[in-house]
C-alpha cells in the first residue's frame, strides 16, 4: 500500500505541477491567481467526482470516457491558445489537468481511507509522493527559467506542445476502450531502451506522455499535434513581433 499510495501519488500530481509551471512560465501568473486556479481546481475536481455515478450513465453508460475525452481536448486547446499570453486560457488548462488527475486521485485516497490498516501507509506514502513532486517542480522552474533565458519563450512552447499533445494520447486510448476509435494493431516496442515505469520513464510519460509500446496510430497523432501545435505557436510569435515593429 506505501508503495502504491506513493506512485499513485507521484503519477496523479507530476503532470499536473509540469503543466503548471510550463503555462506559468510563459503567461506569468502571479501569486494569487494561482492561488485562485489551484483551488477552484480542487473544487472543480470535487464536483466532478460527486457527481461521476450520474455523468457515467450519460451516452450508453460511457459518460466518464466522453467527458474525460472532451477535458483533454480542452487542455490542448486552451494551452494552445495560452501561447498567445492569454492568462485565462492558462487557467482553464490547469483547472482542466486537475479534474482530469486529481479526480481518479480523490478516489483513491477516499476508497483506502476509511480501511484502518491501510490509512497509515496511505498518509505516509501520499506524503512522499507530494515531497518528490513538489521537489521536481522546484527543480524543473529553475530548468525552465534557464532555458527561457538562453533560448527565449520557443524552448517552452516546444515543452508545452509536447505536454499537451501528451493529452491527445489519452484521447485515444480512452475512445478505443468505449470503441469510438479503431486503433491499428501494429505497435512500437521501445521497452529495450526505457522501461515506462522506470524512473525516467514515469518523468517522461509526465512531461510528454512518453508509451512504452505506442501504436502506430498513436504516433500519427502525436507527431501532426505537435507539429500543429509548434507551427501555430511560431505564428503567434512572429505575430506578436510584427506588432511590436509597428
Amino acid at each position: 500500500m506505501l508503495i502504491t499510495s506513493l506512485l499513485m501519488s507521484i503519477n496523479q500530481l507530476l503532470p499536473v505541477v509540469i503543466l503548471c509551471l510550463l503555462l506559468n512560465g510563459l503567461v506569468d501568473l502571479t501569486r494569487k491567481q494561482l492561488l485562485v486556479i489551484l483551488g477552484s481546481g480542487i473544487v472543480c475536481s470535487f464536483a466532478y467526482v460527486q457527481s461521476a455515478a450520474i455523468v457515467s450513465q450519460l451516452f450508453e453508460h460511457r459518460g466518464l470516457e466522453f467527458t474525460q475525452i472532451m477535458v483533454c481536448c480542452i487542455i490542448f486547446i486552451a494551452s494552445l491558445l495560452a501561447c498567445n499570453q492569454q492568462k485565462w486560457a492558462a487557467s482553464v488548462a490547469i483547472i482542466s489537468a486537475m479534474v482530469l488527475y486529481l479526480s481518479h486521485y480523490i478516489i483513491y485516497i477516499v476508497g483506502f481511507w476509511q480501511a484502518k490498516e491501510a490509512a497509515e501507509p496511505l498518509l505516509i506514502g501520499t506524503l512522499l509522493g507530494v515531497g518528490i513532486c513538489f521537489s521536481f517542480g522546484t527543480l524543473f522552474y529553475f530548468l525552465l527559467e534557464t532555458l527561457k533565458t538562453h533560448f527565449g519563450d520557443n524552448s517552452l512552447h516546444i515543452l508545452l506542445a509536447s505536454n499537451a499533445t501528451a493529452k491527445l494520447l489519452i484521447v485515444i486510448d480512452l475512445a478505443s476502450q468505449i470503441d469510438v476509435l479503431d486503433i491499428t494493431t501494429r505497435y512500437v516496442d521501445w521497452r529495450g531502451f526505457i522501461a515506462e515505469n522506470s524512473e525516467l520513464g514515469r518523468v517522461l510519460k509526465a512531461l510528454m506522455g512518453y508509451e512504452a509500446t505506442p501504436s502506430l496510430t498513436a504516433l500519427w497523432v502525436y507527431t501532426a499535434a505537435f507539429s500543429v501545435f509548434v507551427l501555430v505557436c511560431l505564428l503567434i510569435g512572429k505575430k506578436s513581433q510584427f506588432k511590436e515593429t509597428l
